[in-house]
């Protein structure tokens, strides 16, 4: 039902927009709107496929920054390897330096990390259900439906011993822990009904050591806890069987029971051998521990059967995959989601570490292997704790690989936006708050601002104090110009100085009122600023000569920005009013109201404008329509800066955290 919920949603509001996804008909001037809005839904929902959908549906002439970011949530691959046949499985190697893959009648060999094919093993006469390698990697285990289970030599790809089982539909097969044995399991059909069937057999030799009957289903999933003194078989009666290493049955795990069909698909056990994982088709792991038979853990998020589970080589994390075609990664301190990996078109039926646990590879019927970074971060964010009770803003560097945030505090805090790493920090303002920054435009100046009346100046490599600007009263603002000559900061008025040397060029005041946020243009030609009676000021940044004057709607503007290109001014109130001026005067453009929410900070990049409000809201600059609205965090959104290539956008709440969007694939 979950997979259905964002088409059945957006056809209560606009069914034509549904048909416009679906390929029938013209798209109506404004689909792509709605599309957007299904596609955001359906990442909220967790529904890869119809985030996906709702994407590919949209017009490419109409795709912005939006459609960019929520396309990198859609795929975090970070590379893909088309396979001649469809794998089902995939398997790495205990050096870490191979991959087998399952396709058809055969095994296919690949080179890791560069998935270059290396040899494929054939002798199977039906299709292969599973392969597994040897503790030392030298070898390769096998069961097919041609009703035998195989073991080989990887190098010269050929067989070493292979025992016949008894109709098997689904099967599975491991190797113990000395490499000495294999284990297969699978089921047989007779006249008192079906049963699982558990072999262990001599590795070498094919000599059948134990075969017994386990539970009454078909048996899917089978492995040695790392100490060999215990076998864990994956069941379609939805338990997991405890077996002795003769295949007797010590005990089981029954997993829960809610209506809903739980047969098992995979299991794993965990590198210390306390717990095993089981993946099943109620869309749940559970997590029970071996010694006492408890639940741990029972994991829910996946929205299809889940079909492939693993610990990580260091035990931290569990992977899983699923129909969904997306890759979960659970915390297994205390089991929550670390990130969701997308980018699968279709089932991705297992997923293995490397060696180092900093990659997942996984494969999928659509004849594809997929890589991903293992800490991948979930909907391409990243998260930086300022370490600061609060934060007021964040401003990014040109290139977007760095970020200053003003605290309450005090003190400035440059970050790596990548990483999340804390570069260096200094005590800005002592004894105030640092409640705003910005960069030159080539990132080697910044101003700050504060309570204490000043606009300071700083080398942002040195960071040594260029420049102490005295506004004569409590700074709201400071810009500094593009070519790093000239600051300004708000204060009860408007001023501007010349850098270094501190000679004031101008002081703007307006009767009555008081000025707010303020932006230099891109060319540094002008300053505009917001005013508490409900207007927005152009002023020539050299004269402060007033070029235009915006708007009497008596809501506090309290955000202003140029568009790139200089030739509008964007103001957003205390009202959630956004409006676009043309900068040398006129009338607005375009008039969006947010519905009512209070805006904090206005930025234009390219044909978007991000709004920092309860939440972030991005405008189409041309339109003037909202296309998309996020809540990164669940405080509001009190700042915000894009990077200058328009890919990454930084967003500020005042709690003390960033959250940093990113565009890139």
């Amino acid at each position: 039902m979950i997979q259905n919920l964002a088409p059945m949603m957006l056809i209560l509001i606009a069914p034509s927009w549904v048909n416009i996804a679906l390929g029938q008909g013209p798209p109506p001037a404004r689909a792509y709107p709605a599309q957007i809005a299904a596609a955001e839904k359906s990442l909220e929902l967790d529904d890869p496929r119809e985030l996906r959908r709702w994407l590919d549906a949209t017009s490419p002439n109409e795709r912005g920054w939006e459609w960019e970011y929520l396309n990198s949530v859609a795929d975090t691959t970070l590379r893909t390897v088309a396979t001649p046949e469809a794998p089902i499985r995939i398997t790495m190697s205990p050096r870490g330096d191979a991959v087998a893959t399952v396709e058809g009648s055969l095994v296919r060999l690949w080179s890791w990390p560069a998935l270059e094919p290396l040899r494929t093993i054939e002798g199977h006469r039906d299709a292969v259900y599973r392969a597994d390698f040897s503790p030392t990697g030298d070898r390769l285990v096998t069961v097919s439906r041609d009703v035998t289970s195989q073991t080989w030599d990887v190098q010269t790809g050929k067989p070493i011993a292979s025992i016949d089982l008894s109709n098997p539909a689904f099967a599975a097969v491991t190797f113990s822990p000395d490499g000495h044995r294999a284990a297969t399991c699978a089921w047989e059909r007779d006249d008192t009904g079906v049963h699982g069937v558990v072999w262990i057999w001599d590795a070498a030799t094919g000599e059948v050591l134990h075969q017994q009957r386990v539970g009454i289903k078909p048996l899917s999933a089978i492995r040695y806890t790392p100490d060999g003194s215990k076998i864990l078989v994956g069941s379609w009666d939805g338990l997991v069987h405890v077996l002795a290493p003769d295949a007797t049955e010590i005990t089981r795990f029954t997993l829960i029971d809610e209506d809903v069909y739980n047969a098992v698909n995979d299991i794993a056990i965990s590198p210390d051998g306390k717990l095993v994982a089981a993946g099943s088709k109620d869309r749940t792991v559970s997590v029970f521990d071996i010694a006492s038979g408890d639940l741990v853990a029972r994991l829910r998020g996946h929205q299809g059967y889940v079909e492939g589970v693993t610990f990580s080589h260091d035990g931290k994390h569990l992977a899983t995959t699923s129909v969904d075609t997306s890759v979960r990664i659970w915390n297994t301190n205390d089991w929550s989601v670390a990130t969701v990996l997308r980018g699968a078109t279709e089932t991705v039926r297992g997923a293995n570490w490397s060696a180092n646990d900093a990659q997942i590879v996984a494969c999928s019927p659509d004849k594809q292997l997929l890589v991903w970074d293992a800490d991948r971060n979930a909907a391409n964010q990243t998260v930086i704790a300022t370490g600061a009770s609060g934060t007021y803003s964040c401003v990014m560097t040109p290139d977007g690989s760095a970020m200053a945030v003003a605290c309450y505090d005090g003190w400035l805090r440059l970050f790596d936006t990548y990483t999340g790493r804390l570069v260096h920090e200094w005590e800005a303002h002592p004894g105030s708050t640092c409640h705003g920054a910005q960069f030159s435009a080539d990132g080697t100046l910044l101003a700050t601002c504060s309570w204490d009346n000043h606009v300071r100046i700083w080398n942002v490599e040195t960071h040594e104090q260029i420049a102490a600007l005295d506004v004569g009263d409590g700074v709201y603002d400071c810009a500094i110009s593009p070519d790093g000559q000239r600051a300004a900061g708000s204060g009860s008025a408007l001023k501007a100085w010349r850098i270094p040397s501190g000679e004031l060029l101008f002081t703007a005041t307006a009767e009555g009122t008081e000025p707010t946020r303020l932006r230099f243009s891109h060319d540094g030609s002008m300053i505009t600023s917001g005013w508490d009676d409900g207007t927005a000021r152009v002023y020539e940044a050299s004269t402060g000569n007033l070029i235009a004057q915006f708007g009497e709607s008596g809501n506090r503007v309290e955000a202003v920005c140029f568009t790139d290109d200089d030739s509008r001014v964007v103001t957003g109130d205390s009202a959630g009013v956004v409006r676009v001026y043309p900068a040398r005067g006129g009338d607005a453009l375009h008039t969006c109201d947010t519905g009512g929410r209070g805006i904090y900070q206005v930025e234009a990049n390219r044909n978007r404008i991000a709004i920092a409000a309860d939440q972030l809201w991005i405008l189409d600059l041309e339109q003037g329509d909202l296309v998309l609205g996020l809540k990164p965090l669940a405080d509001s959104i009190w700042n915000l800066a894009w990077s200058r290539d328009g890919r990454r956008l930084a967003t500020c709440p005042t709690q003390g955290r960033i959250v940093i969007l990113d565009a890139d694939p």
